[in-house]
């Protein structure tokens, strides 16, 4: 959970040296442009305004692991091959389900129409950066671990990180001092990639992404 320590710092380093600062929390969903199932979880954001008009953004997303759709077949192999149980298969295949999640940083700039920033209805849209981490999980099918090895060419464990541009517009609604409710789509496309093993499996990571968040932005004035 470094990432979010780290934008906390960000959120009290931005508060003590602006006068105004908005921060925001709320549900997130992620659906890639393929026939993965979405991801689910939670965002927390800095929103601090230029004018009325426009402001600059920064928020987390943390999307909880989902697992692959199809299974990847692996096969073990024997301890001692000249030890092996009776009744026991020497190469046998076991299933995996493969398991991402997906931690988003974005930083942009918004711009308002309608009521503004601060009050009543506005629709907004901007255009940021986006900064993703992922880590893939292995699940595989239990095995005797004392008859079979798995083979390291089958580690598909690792962490995958890219750099990309992104899109964004929502609609909010403003009552001072109380708050603001919204809720935005966002649009990113990835740029750089680079993961850590050759092994990963990335077939869930697509390059166009859209996340859709609803939440709630309290304004701080100092």
């Amino acid at each position: 959970m470094k990432g979010i320590k780290l934008f906390i710092i960000a959120i009290m380093f931005s508060a003590s040296a602006l006068a105004q600062v908005g921060i925001s929390s709320g549900l997130s969903a992620l659906k890639g442009f393929g026939p993965n199932r979405p991801w689910g979880g939670f965002h927390i954001g800095v929103e601090v305004p230029r004018d009325d008009q426009a402001s600059y953004y920064l928020r987390y997303t943390h999307h909880f692991p989902v697992r692959e759709n199809d299974s990847i077949q692996l096969q073990l192999e024997p301890r001692d091959i000249n030890n092996v149980p009776p009744g026991y298969q020497y190469y046998p295949i076991i299933g995996s389900l493969p398991s991402m999640n997906y931690n988003v940083f974005e930083f942009g700039t918004r711009y308002y129409i309608g009521d503004g920033y601060d009050f009543g209805w506005a629709g907004y849209g901007g255009t940021g950066f986006v900064l993703t981490f992922n880590r893939v999980r292995s699940n595989n099918a239990g095995y005797d671990e004392e008859v079979y090895i798995l083979p390291d060419y089958y580690n598909y464990e690792g962490t995958a990180f890219s750099l990309g541009f992104g899109l964004n517009g929502g609609v909010k609604y403003s009552v001072p001092p109380w708050g603001t409710v919204y809720f935005d789509v966002n649009i990113s496309y990835i740029l750089l990639y680079q993961q850590n093993t050759n092994n990963l499996y990335n077939n869930m990571i697509q390059p166009l992404t859209f996340g859709f968040n609803i939440g709630y932005r309290k304004d701080i004035l100092w």
